[in-house]
């Protein structure tokens, strides 16, 4: 009988062989001596330390070199029981090779894993008193689907040096530790005295359950955690939370603070039940939003060895029915720095103190997920609805940047962070980029609160439609708008004055200016960016402009508040040919590819730097 696997074409035309890859080439969950190579031969293959031998199917791996094992795109691998991790290996997804615009969009089309019985999937221990270390990089894991998988770690056991790149934990649960359970104790032996750590990276938690620690449970702070998005995970106890530390570091790691820190940074949580973090000694929060969780943070910091900066936390709950945003144990002393949150969180530093909002409307939309109102819609939100598009890994919110606003000063969370002005007083600066990997201001005195910063658009590069004659095109600019709103119609005179055509303003301010050709057609737009061009006559050709619409953000701008887009909109006799949207691909790769990367290269931040 035919073993289910992998099209081994498929990873073979991966690109270039690496030393020590092993192409995993079934996803059953085997362990028998044949020609396949499934996922638990693999990596026993390597805990083994075979080298030129091969294991059951399994090759690739040579001596004294790391060990890469290689999965199929959008495969599923079933385990029937976890998988025992004791020796190092880069666990990752490999793709057909692609290069420039082709090139796959990190994090979408992961592997995945996934536990068939009551189990976790990967228990990462060799016993030993040596830290060796395990990277997983665009893989998801999904766990049993039961209500307990395992008591301690409902996806991943570790006492490792754990990486996790582009990675998705889902479905786990455990007693302790839903998705993650981390040691980060010293082995029995006493000469040990290296812990295990969990590093994760640009990664997604979501419906993960435990009675601690639904994200992570770790007996003492040893995490380091960036860019990443935490949604829908529950942890039942009210005293712990989805991100637990059991007890604090030792003396000797706390007195290190803050050159050695562990860390949550440029992450955003929403939807999840139990406090987000325990704040202990040690541990440092900085650029997260914080929106829409049952509760918020609980701080227990007595010795001054943490703290929490440039961050957004508000609406926990959401709908507001209690200030639930942040906690305190008696006797705690955390920075709490140029936050943007509620009352329970207090005003902090008084050198570098909170904004504490006192509104009511805080998301532009009917829930935490969805479609964001227009700056028409809803004149006062705070905040986009959480949105992630089908072709990036991560959504998050978007800050608004409202129309009262008279600059940008007037924002609460654009340009809020701070240049350290007082020595005496330790001020903690964001990060160096947000959760989409965007660069901040390299001197940190402009950037913004959140996990987000704004990016502000310029001049883009090339849209368009080649039409039949009779059709109309329809153009979407919602991706050309970057971190802006168009502004309203009835806002354009204060900015532009009088339409000079005679007629009345349309969303965004728009103007029309021509190019190569005379106008051929007519142009209407909307708030929401939807741009359609209605031809006049059977002409036959191009029509070629650009045109330039205001933004929430650019209107600052007082020479250019403006950004401009070219258009081309080709219309041709009917024939045998079918209307197609312009790409990147085919024939007109050259031609188009051009102005889609001088468009990248203007989409740059040049926000004004006020007060």
């Amino acid at each position: 009988m035919l073993k289910r696997s992998i099209g081994i074409g498929m990873l073979c035309i991966a690109g270039h062989a690496y030393s020590g890859e092993i192409k995993v080439t079934t996803t059953e969950d085997v362990s028998k001596d044949d020609t396949e190579c499934s996922l638990r031969e693999a990596i026993e293959y390597v805990n083994r330390d075979f080298v030129d031998s091969g294991y059951q199917g399994c090759v690739g791996r040579i001596k004294d070199t790391g060990s890469t094992l290689l999965l199929g795109s959008k495969l599923t691998y079933k385990l029937n029981t976890h998988i025992k991790i004791s020796a190092p290996l880069h666990l990752r997804t490999v793709y057909d090779d692609t290069t420039g615009f082709d090139k796959p969009v990190a994090g979408v089309n992961n592997a995945i894993i996934k536990m068939l019985a009551k189990d976790n999937i990967f228990v990462i221990d060799d016993t030993k008193k040596e830290v060796f270390t395990i990277k997983m990089t665009e893989v998801s894991l999904q766990g049993c689907n039961q209500s307990v998988c395992a008591d301690k770690g409902g996806l991943i056991y570790n006492n490792e040096f754990l990486t996790l790149e582009y990675v998705k934990l889902s479905g786990g649960s455990a007693k302790q530790g839903g998705a993650i359970y981390n040691v980060a104790v010293p082995a029995a032996d006493k000469d040990a005295t290296e812990r295990s750590l969990v590093d994760i990276k640009s990664s997604l938690f979501e419906k993960n359950t435990a009675d601690e620690g639904a994200i992570l449970y770790s007996q003492v702070p040893r995490f380091r955690i960036s860019n990443s998005v935490f949604r829908e995970n529950e942890t039942t106890l009210t005293t712990s939370a989805n991100i637990y530390s059991a007890k604090s570091l030792d003396d000797a790691e706390i007195a290190a603070f803050p050159l050695m820190i562990f860390k949550v940074a440029g992450s955003t949580f929403y939807k999840n039940k139990g406090f987000i973090i325990n704040v202990l000694d040690g541990i440092g929060l900085n650029n997260l939003t914080v929106v829409g969780n049952s509760a918020g943070i609980q701080f227990n910091a007595p010795l001054k060895k943490a703290y929490l900066a440039n961050s957004i936390v508000l609406g926990n709950p959401y709908p507001v029915t209690q200030d639930n945003n942040c906690t305190f144990v008696a006797g705690d002393k955390s920075f709490i720095q140029n936050n943007l949150v509620a009352n329970s969180c207090t005003s902090g530093d008084s050198n570098y103190p909170n904004d504490i909002w006192s509104g009511t409307q805080l998301i532009a939309g009917d829930s935490l997920e969805g479609k964001c109102k227009t700056l028409s819609e809803d004149k006062n939100a705070l905040l986009c609805p959480y949105v992630q598009s089908d072709a990036t890994f991560l959504g998050y919110f978007r800050p608004r940047i409202l129309m009262s606003y008279q600059g940008l000063s007037d924002s609460l969370i654009v340009n809020k962070g701070r240049l350290q002005l007082n020595v005496d007083a330790p001020l903690m600066g964001c990060e160096a980029a947000d959760q989409r990997d965007q660069n901040r201001d390299s001197d940190n005195i402009f950037c913004d609160r959140g996990a987000i910063e704004i990016i502000v658009p310029s001049t883009t590069g090339l849209v368009g439609k080649d039409l039949l004659i009779g059709e109309i095109a329809k153009i979407s600019l919602t991706e050309y708008l970057s971190d802006s709103d168009l502004v309203p119609k009835e806002e354009c005179e204060a900015i532009l004055g009088k339409n000079p055509t005679g007629e009345a303003w349309q969303a965004g301010c728009m103007q029309v200016i021509q190019t190569q050709t005379a106008s051929k057609g007519k142009l209407t737009i909307d708030e929401e960016g939807n741009l359609v061009y209605t031809p006049q006559g059977t002409w036959h050709g191009a029509d070629l402009f650009k045109i330039r619409l205001v933004t929430s953000s650019t209107r600052f701008n007082k020479t250019r508040p403006y950004m401009e887009v070219n258009v081309h909109v080709v219309q041709e006799p009917k024939n045998d040919m079918e209307s197609s949207t312009v790409s990147t691909s085919g024939g007109s790769f050259g031609f188009f590819s051009i102005f889609t990367i001088l468009g990248l290269v203007g989409l740059r931040r040049y926000k004004n730097k006020q007060g």
